[in-house]
């Protein structure tokens, strides 16, 4: 008996993200294991809209293999009256030895838990839920303690938190698994009653099955941001050879600043771009347009602005002021074709509705204004500049709107990145964290290696953007060691070698 079992997908109704790759490649590899049955274990869905459900449901029920579910909470977030969440409670067919128990609200409630109560002694089920029993009550998490003293359950098994434990699985989200790439689990039974699991991860999305070349293809594209400290950031992208090199920087500036910079240059400097200060209607110190003209000085091949600093609900009344601020303080970057990347921002904990919260927080309004810029000075190289972070922490925007979506939607007119984590942290969500791995809480980056190698995105620089340097030497080290543990290095002339076969890759410049 061999139950494949699937969770937190979470899928959009934008079905052109490579979510649905994912989903598509586990229903294939599914029915080639031959299993006896698929069980859902909640949050197939990103919010329960009809769309979605309706996709999952229909991909479910063209599979050659049969299935059963539970919802999630994700389930809920449209209908919280559960229109939709009840189109995944599908019992498991007569004869197969699993127990569903509905934990979309967190809590299972009588009912649900009455079904443990009624399965025989020495059943052998498997227990299968969305929110993991040790977050259940006491008195809840006490009904299945008794269940598996009677052997009626002897095998548990759950999503929810996106990380890998005996009785947890990270599931099928690019976005958010943490711990690894996408994946399943097969629960089989073997002839003694025992539950044996085994997990099985989509090929293709770790780096260390890429080639060499793909590789040093995305590592090149690592950035740093200086974060106040230019010169020590600047030698410390001479040492290791770090081609791209965002300052973050006031008006006032060391002396040695550009001799710093000419060296990084001579050594192995390629993109240096300058975040420059926000959009205003009001700037009566012309703050933005003396950085812009810093970025000119310094000779910056590109600059980051975030989208326009002013509420989503009056941004249409006041777009062409925007605009007219946004030629006449960048005036000296657009006649020298300097590359000027527009920023999205996120939402903060008071202000999520659109009414309060700034505009540029969700992909229609990125999307918008870049397409107004281009269209009003006939720049093709004003693009959009995806911060991550932001939109990972973008309440309630990030529920329908996901990493990947931005991948999808928002890739073809990509010129620069910044990259860094979210912490979860006493109930509030915190920016600019180091990345400290692939694929961490809360953000993982296997979204960003399946857009890319889907062609979704267009190749550019990816600044680390830590809130201080000392992160940023932290994340791109520990990124650095996770590279060359697959083998590759540069060797004294500058081509990065695969050690494993000996194949020469690019140059450095």
């Amino acid at each position: 008996m061999k139950i494949a079992v699937l969770a937190d997908l979470h899928l959009t109704d934008n079905f052109q993200t490579v979510k649905m790759p994912v989903l598509n490649w586990a229903l294939q590899e599914i029915a080639r294991r031959q299993c006896d049955l698929i069980c859902c274990i909640g949050d197939l869905t990103a919010q329960g809209s009809d769309k979605q459900t309706a996709e999952i449901l229909e991909k479910l029920n063209s599979s050659k293999v049969r299935f059963c579910s539970t919802p999630g909470n994700a389930e809920l977030r449209i209908y919280g009256d559960g229109k939709n969440a009840v189109k995944f409670d599908v019992p498991a067919p007569e004869g197969m030895p699993v127990v569903l128990i509905d934990t979309a609200k967190d809590e299972p409630t009588a009912e649900e838990l009455s079904k443990l109560a009624a399965l025989p002694d020495n059943g052998g089920f498997l227990l299968a839920t969305h929110n993991p029993v040790r977050n259940w009550s006491s008195q809840a998490q006490e009904a299945a303690k008794l269940a598996m003293q009677r052997g009626a359950v002897t095998a548990l098994i759950a999503g929810h938190s996106h990380h890998d434990e005996a009785d947890i699985l990270r599931g099928l989200d690019p976005d958010k698994a943490s711990g690894g790439v996408p994946m399943f689990s097969i629960m089989e039974q073997l002839p003694d009653g025992a539950w044996q699991r085994s997990d099985v991860t989509m090929p293709g999305v770790d780096p260390g099955e890429w080639s060499a070349a793909e590789r040093e293809d995305f590592f090149r594209n690592i950035g740093i941001s200086t974060m106040w400290e230019e010169i020590a950031a600047l030698e410390f992208a001479c040492k290791h050879n770090i081609r791209h090199v965002e300052l973050r920087m006031g008006l006032e500036y060391a002396s040695e600043l550009p001799q710093a910079i000419e060296k990084w240059r001579k050594c192995c400097g390629e993109t240096l771009s300058l975040h420059l200060p926000d959009l205003k209607l009001n700037d009566e110190e012309n703050k933005l347009q003396k950085f812009a003209d810093l970025a000119y000085k310094l000779g910056c091949d590109r600059v980051t602005l975030h989208v326009p600093k002013v509420t989503a609900a009056e941004f249409e009344n006041v777009k062409e002021k925007l605009l007219e601020r946004f030629g006449n303080d960048l005036q000296i970057l657009l006649e020298n074709n300097v590359v000027i990347g527009i920023e999205n921002l996120h939402t903060t904990s008071n202000a999520r509705t659109f009414e309060t919260r700034n505009f540029g927080c969700n992909i229609e309004e990125c999307r918008m204004w870049v397409e107004l810029l281009r269209e009003r000075f006939g720049n093709e190289k004003i693009g959009f500049h995806l911060d991550i972070g932001h939109c990972r922490n973008n309440a309630p925007i990030s529920g329908r709107e996901n990493l990947s979506d931005w991948y999808s939607c928002m890739g073809d007119l990509v010129n620069g990145w910044h990259l860094h984590q979210v912490e979860h942290k006493n109930g509030e969500f915190f920016n600019h964290r180091p990345l400290s791995g692939f694929y961490d809480k809360l953000i993982s980056l296997g979204g960003l290696f399946m857009a890319q190698r889907a062609g979704q995105l267009k190749k550019a620089p990816m600044f680390l953007e830590a809130r201080t340097w000392e992160g940023n030497v932290e994340a791109y080290c520990k990124l650095k060691d996770l590279f060359n543990k697959y083998g590759d290095y540069w060797d004294e002339k500058g081509i990065y070698v695969d050690r494993a076969s000996g194949c020469h890759c690019h140059h450095r410049h």
